[in-house]
């Protein structure tokens, strides 16, 4: 029998975010391709969104755009599958934009200023997830820089406990500065949570020490210059897996 999860879309407003983790697999090219999409709050599962409200999308090493099989498993994650034909890092991606009516009493409406006009204010909320998988044996780590609303991606990542990792976090395809990143661990201890910020060039440089799974997340507000909202409210995920050492296996 199939779990019934409870729908979370709508607690975004409060800070719901979707991220991605991907499975203990080594990947070759030809081979597909898979990671999880959970959703909650600082990787604290909580519901699933709907999927008919989000856009999926893979990017291959070269900027070609996959396709993304969507299926659900009856538990708190989504699997999703892509297809490859090349050696080096995909990634994985899902973005969620819509705009949110407040009203008195902690009331929401999802739509517009023209669909809420009596509305307190009316927020555009923008999210992105995104995940790196390395397929093959080859050199070529580098990420394209994809075409996304927000994003936080690496910078040709070697996901190995003591290296430096570097990442750019990105508005439309240009650097953001943001003071609300939350840098997560969970290893096989207690979850661990830093906050980092970046500057105007987006740069954000970290050294995760132990092996596990890490997330960053980065949450910053922008007006939104447009007669339908009045500001737009961006999140963007990424979620890694770190190991002990260095070597072939993702």
């Amino acid at each position: 029998m199939t779990n019934i999860i409870k729908d979370t879309t709508d607690k975004l407003v409060y800070g719901h975010e979707g991220w991605l983790e991907d499975y203990v697999f080594h990947y070759h090219a030809g081979d597909s391709i898979m990671t999880m999409l959970k959703w909650g709050h600082n990787m604290e599962c909580d519901g699933l969104p709907r999927i008919e409200e989000l856009s999926f999308k893979t990017f291959a090493p070269d900027g070609t755009q996959e396709e993304v099989q969507v299926k659900e498993t009856g538990k708190e994650y989504l699997d999703l599958t892509s297809e490859t034909d090349q050696e080096g890092m995909y990634i994985f991606s899902i973005q969620y934009d819509n705009c949110y009516a407040e009203y008195p009493g902690d009331k929401w409406k999802k739509g517009n200023k023209k669909d809420n006009p009596d509305a307190v204010a009316v927020n555009r909320y923008v999210q992105s997830a995104t995940n790196c998988i390395f397929v093959g044996h080859g050199e070529n780590r580098e990420v394209f820089d994809a075409p996304l609303l927000t994003t936080l991606l690496p910078v040709s990542p070697e996901f190995v406990a003591g290296h430096e990792l570097t990442f750019v976090l990105k508005t439309d395809g240009k650097p953001q500065a943001c003071d609300d990143i939350d840098f997560i661990f969970q290893g096989e201890g207690e979850k661990t949570t830093e906050k980092l910020s970046t500057g105007e060039d987006g740069v954000l440089k970290i050294t995760p020490k132990e092996p596990g799974v890490y997330g960053l997340i980065a949450r910053y507000v922008l007006d939104g210059d447009s007669d339908d909202y009045d500001n737009i409210h961006y999140t963007a995920t990424h979620c890694f897996r770190v190991k002990e050492h260095g070597g072939h296996d993702h």
